[in-house]
C-alpha cells in the first residue's frame, strides 16, 4: 500500500474510527485501525467487535492495499504533525513508513486481514431520513436510557420502525421518553431493534450529512451517512412494555413557559442537590411554587402558570425534570398530573410526537 492524504480529512476521520476502537482489548488487533486504500479513496474502520465506524476520504493511491495501526499512536501522531500531507508506505512484516513534510516514523501494525470485516446487515428494514431530524430525535430521548448494567435491555434505546413512523424509546424505570416521527421514505416488514447507546454515542461523532440511511435487521443495525457509517450489534432479550406506563388520563394539567420554569428550577436545584435533588411543586393560584431544602438552607420560586383541576403539590428528581426542558423545542410545556403519586406527563404545549413521563418522589 503506498498513499498520500490530507492531513486535516485524515486526521478527522481517524479521530473518528479510533473512537470505536477498544482500549482494553483481548485481541491486540482491536486496539488498532484498519487502513485499506482502493483506486482514490482510503477507508479507515475502527471496532471492538460490537461496533464498527468505517469514515471514507479522497486520497492519491499509487498502490492498493490494507495495514492496521495502533489507534491511540497514531491519532496522537498525526494530530500533531505540522505537514499538509502524509504518505503512508507498507513494507514487509506489517512494518509502515508514515512521512510529513521533515518528520519520518516507521510503525508497527498487524497483519490486516485478520482485522475483523464489518458485519452485513440480515434482511434489513430501511428508511432514509434527514440527519438532523433524527440527531434531534435521538437528543430527546437518550438522556433517559438506564446506566444500570443489570437491566441490559435498558442500556439502549429502542427503535420501532413501521409503515411510515419511527419510534424511539428509552427509560430507565424512573422515567421514560418517547419520540415519534413521521418518515416519507422507509422499506421492509415492522421491525424494532434496541441499539447500545454507544452506537448512538458513535453516530453523533461522524460527519453531518443532509440524510441518514438506517437499516435495522435482526441481530445488528447500521447508521450510514455520506462518507462514514456506524455499524452495531444489537441488544437482545425482551424490552418492557412500556406503553402500559404511559398514562391516559389525567385530573391536572399545568402549562408553564419552558425558559422561565427551567431558570427557576435551575436554581432550586442547587440547594436540592444536597438533598437527593428533591424539589417540590405545588399550584398556588396562578403560580407554581419550587421550593427545595438541603444541607445549604432552603429555596423557594415561584413562577406564572396555565392550570386546569385541583391544587396539588408533588416531589420529583430536579435533574430529570431539567432533562426534559433542555430538551424540548416548543416554548411551553405541559405537565398532565393526576395524584402526588402517580407519574406525570410532561409534553411540548405546542404540537405533538414527544412525551416524557416521570415518576414522582416520596413527600
Amino acid at each position: 500500500m503506498r498513499i498520500q492524504v490530507n492531513r486535516t480529512q485524515f486526521d478527522d476521520a481517524l479521530s473518528i474510527a479510533a473512537s470505536a476502537a477498544a482500549t482494553r482489548a483481548s485481541l491486540p488487533i482491536l486496539s488498532h485501525v484498519y487502513i485499506e486504500a482502493k483506486e482514490d479513496t482510503v477507508r479507515l474502520v475502527g471496532s471492538d467487535l460490537e461496533q464498527w465506524v468505517e469514515c471514507r476520504i479522497p486520497a492519491l493511491v499509487g498502490a492498493s492495499g490494507a495495514v492496521t495501526l495502533p489507534a491511540r499512536l497514531l491519532t496522537e501522531l498525526v494530530g500533531s504533525l505540522s505537514g499538509e500531507e502524509i504518505n503512508l508506505e507498507a513494507g514487509e512484516r506489517s512494518q509502515v513508513v508514515l512521512t510529513s513534510a521533515d518528520s519520518r516514523y516507521q510503525l508497527l501494525g498487524l497483519a490486516a486481514e485478520e482485522y475483523p470485516p464489518v458485519p452485513a446487515i440480515e434482511s434489513p428494514s430501511e428508511l432514509v431520513l434527514p440527519a438532523k431530524q433524527f440527531l434531534e430525535m435521538v437528543r430527546s430521548v437518550e438522556f433517559a436510557v438506564s446506566k444500570e448494567e443489570a437491566r441490559q435491555t435498558l442500556t439502549g434505546i429502542r427503535m420501532e420502525f413501521e409503515g411510515d413512523t419511527l419510534r424511539l424509546v428509552a427509560t430507565d424505570t424512573h422515567r421514560l421518553a418517547v419520540r415519534t416521527a413521521h418518515i416519507e421514505s422507509g422499506i421492509g416488514e415492522p421491525t424494532s431493534a434496541i441499539v447500545p447507546l454507544k452506537a448512538i454515542q458513535l453516530v453523533h461523532k461522524i460527519p453531518t450529512t443532509d440524510t441518514l440511511t438506517l437499516r435495522l435487521g435482526q441481530h445488528r443495525a447500521a447508521f450510514i451517512g455520506d462518507n462514514a457509517a456506524v455499524y452495531t450489534q444489537l441488544i437482545e432479550g425482551q424490552y418492557p412494555n412500556y406503553q402500559r406506563v404511559i398514562p391516559q388520563t389525567y385530573t391536572r394539567k399545568w402549562t408553564l413557559i419552558v425558559q422561565e420554569f427551567r431558570n427557576a428550577l435551575k436554581r432550586a436545584y442547587l440547594v436540592a442537590r444536597s438533598n437527593s435533588n428533591k424539589v417540590y411543586l405545588r399550584t398556588e393560584g396562578e403560580k407554581l411554587v419550587i421550593r427545595a431544602q438541603g444541607d445549604v438552607g432552603e429555596a423557594i420560586e415561584r413562577v406564572d402558570l396555565v392550570r386546569e383541576g385541583d391544587d396539588l403539590e408533588i416531589a420529583f428528581n430536579a435533574r430529570y425534570i431539567l432533562d426534559v426542558l433542555d430538551v424540548l423545542e416548543s416554548e411551553g410545556v405541559s405537565i398532565e398530573l393526576t395524584e402526588a403519586l402517580r407519574p406525570a406527563v410532561f409534553k411540548p404545549a405546542e404540537g405533538n410526537g414527544y412525551l416524557c413521563v416521570i415518576m414522582p418522589m416520596a413527600l
